[in-house]
């Protein structure tokens, strides 16, 4: 992103959904996670909730989640994640 308004904007953007995801999967009886069922049963779970905070479009937010076993270290898997050249595949 060439323009530093851009950057700034993009950064905003993350934040704001970094902030929707984890108070989402925080631990609240108000948050309702259903598992999706399909072909593969790979234990996708999704959320909703609406969006009306202050400042912030109005909306729903939706999360989705899910977790899987890497018959590797955490350390290989964040290096592979770190690496530009890698981080794409």
């Amino acid at each position: 992103i060439p323009s530093p308004e851009g950057r700034r904007s993009m950064m905003k953007l993350s934040q704001r959904m970094i902030n929707n995801f984890c108070s989402s999967i925080s631990a609240s009886s108000s948050h309702r996670w259903t598992t999706l069922s399909g072909v593969n049963d790979d234990g996708v779970r999704v959320t909703t909730h609406k969006s009306i905070d202050p400042g912030q479009p109005n909306g729903v937010v939706l999360s989705a989640a899910t977790s899987l076993w890497l018959p590797v270290s955490a350390q290989t898997v964040f290096n592979f994640f770190r690496d530009e050249r890698t981080r794409a595949q």
